[in-house]
């Protein structure tokens, strides 16, 4: 490998040169990711962990290997060594780093669609990058679209409520449910001058809205509260 001191100024560094350097140095990167997950995989199989007084492997890497992002780091190298060991010979170089596989995962329990999804990127360009993948896999096996979240039932129902309490301030006033209320006894009203309140569904008319119309509350507080009342009868 080619080991430029850039420390050192000198008039022979050209284009040819520094380029060179810089392919070397990233193919070693990337030789060096895959070396580390033989490397820990040969760790964790053979439990060397336990000659430094670890109990599981999980602990060793939490500890030893914090800086380079623990046993989250280590388990996406695994998961990347997996999808490589899934494909045929002559497409596991076209996969050239670990974190290219992110998008293939999904396929590793259907060898067929993972290797027709690499195929495919392949096909499009010598060395795929992981959004090539990402689109390969889309075509292999798309993926639902989520359905946008209905809205509050509330709303649906009834949009326009008047406020129908004579002493609230804006008695007579209509508004419209714009939000979803924070619970299941009050509304947030919009007024046609802009002004937006959290007002008790009891103080609305919209009888067409099965809301409830007062705050309801757990049975062992109910309970509690019929006592109370009971023993102030009772008291009086």
């Amino acid at each position: 490998m080619l080991t430029l001191n850039l420390s050192e100024t000198t008039l022979a560094l050209n284009y040819g040169l520094l380029n060179s350097s810089i392919q070397e140095t990233f193919a070693a990167i990337d030789r060096f990711e895959w070396q580390a997950s033989d490397e820990l995989r040969l760790m964790q199989d053979n439990k060397y962990y336990q000659d430094g007084a670890y109990t599981s492997f999980e602990a060793y890497c939490e500890s030893e290997l914090t800086k380079h992002g623990g046993y989250r780091r280590v388990k996406d190298l695994f998961a990347a060594k997996r999808v490589v060991d899934t494909l045929p010979e002559d497409l596991r170089d076209k996969i050239t780093k670990p974190s290219q596989t992110r998008p293939l995962l999904r396929l590793v329990k259907t060898p067929d669609k993972l290797e027709q999804a690499v195929a495919i990127a392949a096909k499009e360009k010598p060395f795929p990058t992981a959004a090539d993948f990402a689109k390969a896999v889309q075509q292999v096996s798309p993926t639902a679209k989520r359905a946008a979240k209905s809205e509050n039932p509330k709303t649906q129902l009834c949009n326009s409520v008047t406020v129908s309490q004579q002493s609230h301030p804006r008695y007579g006033d209509s508004g419209v449910i714009e939000a979803s209320a924070p619970n299941r006894w009050q509304q947030i009203v919009t007024f046609a001058d802009g002004e937006r309140l959290l007002i008790n569904n009891a103080d609305l008319d919209a009888p067409s809205v099965p809301f409830p119309r007062e705050r309801t509350y757990p049975a062992e507080y109910t309970e509690a509260i019929s006592q109370h009342l009971k023993n102030s009868i009772n008291r009086n």
